[in-house]
């Protein structure tokens, strides 16, 4: 029997069950008798035996030998990280779970971020945020907040910086509800659609009971309205008279508020390039691979599948595959706005700045401050272009080799 059936996770989630390799990565949903199966062997039961207790939970005869051969196909029993580091049943723990921990928070400690007073206070932000938004007009956030500086550049400049920051630190809460709930997380940057984004990867979440999900999927909009409401508490106190504070703290405390709004509304207009909304709907549908049956089903709608997408696509659940039918829409419309939305505004916006950009330095003048401005935009700009660009190419490299959903 493969000594990497014992690396194998079980996790329960409805009428199915999950097998996974969390050193891998990689997960599949099974019916019970598989879930059985699998137990069996991980008991030190012969193929036979396994077999024989499937067939009894199934209540039909079943075929042991195919079932692990599906499991090696789908790659839950190879011996190599997805990543291509080598990893033997000897170099895990003893769950099967790789050790790829962040040092430093502990699961306990972060708790403290998750537990029901805490959760209290996000919903108390989020409350308190939208009663200000809706009753004080002079603080909702206008594109004119991006222009917080005497200098509408570095305005620019410093709002992308801020947003920055602030996309980090939403993607931390992630990472602190993922350590709370004993699910590792890692950081990378990935993409959605055209744009460079941080992304926490959760995956492991699906080894855990769906109602525990919804914490770390949105946590990062807890973070963000937290955030938002002392920054709406702030200006309303200053507008108030009852503190004092520079007139520029305010001005950048309006960016940050847009900032957070435009983040917040992307977060659950943007379902169709896997948001945190997309997150939070998927797992209350019950899917598993909701974006990729989406893909494919559109693809297929549109102008067909390859041999090895129409195999990819068999392999894909019901219950995705039925969601997608409908979610396909959602997915075209809005990959048509995204394609609209950088036709008539981000396109003409890269031609103008980068024009302006290169009259500056075309100048060549150190001691110019544009100059120097204009080399930071210069930077943004091209990262924005050849970023998401060099992201997708690694990506469908990633997929094929079966490294990334």
């Amino acid at each position: 029997m493969p000594a990497t059936v014992r690396l194998l996770v079980i996790a329960p989630d409805g009428d199915e069950f999950i097998l996974g390799r969390n050193d891998l990565g990689v997960y599949v949903a099974v019916p019970e008798p598989g879930a059985v199966f699998v137990r069996a062997l991980q008991d030190g039961c012969s193929l036979a035996d396994a077999t024989a207790r499937a067939g009894a939970t199934a209540g039909a005869e079943v075929n042991g030998g195919e079932f692990l051969d599906g499991l090696r196909a789908a790659g839950l029993l190879d011996r190599q990280r997805a990543g291509g580091t080598s990893q033997t049943a000897e170099s895990a723990d003893g769950d099967g779970r790789s050790i790829r921990w962040f040092e430093g928070i502990s699961p306990r400690t972060a708790r403290v971020f998750f537990g029901r007073p805490a959760w209290a206070l996000y919903v108390g932000a989020a409350v308190a945020a939208a009663m200000v938004l809706a009753t004080r007009p002079a603080l909702r956030p206008s594109y004119s907040h991006v222009w917080w500086l005497p200098d509408p550049l570095l305005s620019l400049v410093t709002y992308v910086l801020l947003g920055f920051v602030l996309a980090a630190l939403h993607e931390v809460w992630h990472w602190l509800a993922g350590r709370s709930a004993g699910v590792p997380a890692a950081f990378r940057i990935s993409r959605r659609g055209a744009y460079l984004v941080f992304e926490t990867d959760l995956s492991q979440i699906v080894t855990v009971n769906r109602t525990a999900r919804y914490g770390p999927f949105l946590a990062g909009m807890a973070f963000d309205v937290t955030v938002l409401a002392g920054a709406l508490a702030a200006r309303a106190a200053y507008g108030s008279g009852v503190v004092e504070i520079p007139p520029s703290l305010d001005r950048l405390l309006a960016a940050v508020v847009l900032a957070l709004v435009i983040g917040i509304v992307w977060q659950w207009s943007a379902l169709f390039l896997r948001s945190d909304g997309y997150a939070v709907l998927a797992n209350a549908l019950r899917c598993h691979n909701l974006f990729r049956a989406t893909v494919l089903t559109t693809k297929w709608r549109i102008w067909g599948l390859s041999g090895e997408e129409a195999a990819e696509f068999g392999a894909i659940g019901p219950r995705d595959r039925a969601v997608a039918r409908w979610f396909g829409l959602v997915y075209l419309l809005g990959m048509i706005g995204t394609l609209w939305a950088i036709l008539i505004f981000a396109l003409p916006f890269l031609l103008s700045t980068g024009a302006w950009v290169s009259a500056n330095l075309a100048a060549y003048s150190l001691s110019s401050v544009a100059f120097w401005e204009s080399l930071a935009v210069l930077v943004y700009l091209v990262a924005g272009v050849v970023g998401p660009a060099v992201i997708a190419w690694r990506e469908r490299r990633l997929r094929r080799a079966g490294a990334l959903l």
